[in-house]
């Protein structure tokens, strides 16, 4: 893949002077070529380039970027390219965040490149996958394809995240998720039957389902809107 220094960039910039930037919880200092990162993104410009106190002392503070996605959005910066990380998803909220086309384009090809072959078999992979669900649909347009690609992966994988610590709190907390993850699946192929004990319940099995459906309800009520 072409670098970016070679197609975009003249090398004048490295002589402009570089923008100190503080990413993350723990305020991990980076360095990068103001120039640079100015040409990325009108928002990034708006970062670098402004008469507020981080303009002015060339500071950028991102408090909410993780370390490890910024290191590999200053890897394409430099290079044109980076190494498929399971950190990827986060690099396409980042770069929809900061308006940055070509990197988004990029980060997503290499998600589908990446995921369309691995198959998840472990709790562990369960409860990765849980998480980069949760996010994507946190974070990530409604429109984005990414998202019913995941609805569609879970749904091939629903048997293991049944199981999963967390799946069933995804689905009540995205109602969008599960209404993608249902178009997805089929229903049974025969008729049920029910069984004597299924359609006489005692009153004590009504009133235990009477109890947990107020339950429900209350708690519903309870979350804020």
């Amino acid at each position: 893949m072409s670098s970016i220094l070679g197609t975009k960039h003249s090398p004048n910039f490295l002589f402009d002077g570089t923008v100190a930037l503080y990413v993350g919880r723990d305020s991990k200092r980076m360095e990068i070529h103001k120039k640079l990162l100015a040409s990325i993104s009108p928002e990034l410009d708006k970062h670098v380039n402004n008469d507020m106190k981080e303009g002015i002392e060339g500071i950028i503070l991102l408090p909410h970027e993780e370390e490890v996605v910024f290191t590999l959005f200053t890897k394409w910066v430099y290079t044109g390219d980076y190494a498929y990380e399971d950190d990827t998803p986060f690099l396409c909220v980042f770069s929809d965040k900061f308006n940055i086309p070509t990197l988004r384009h990029l980060a997503k090809s290499k998600f589908h490149a990446e995921v369309s072959p691995f198959e998840p078999n472990s709790t562990e992979d369960a409860a990765g996958l849980v998480l980069a669900i949760g996010y994507a649909y946190d974070n990530l347009p409604n429109s984005d394809p990414i998202l019913k690609f995941l609805a569609h992966y879970a749904s091939w994988k629903l048997e293991l995240l049944r199981a999963t610590p967390g799946f069933e709190e995804l689905i009540l907390a995205r109602p969008e998720f599960l209404k993608a993850l249902l178009a997805t699946l089929k229903g049974l192929s025969t008729k049920p039957t029910a069984t004597t004990s299924q359609m006489y319940a005692t009153e004590d099995d009504w009133n235990r389902m009477a109890l947990k459906a107020l339950a429900a309800r209350r708690a519903r009520a309870s979350q804020p809107k």
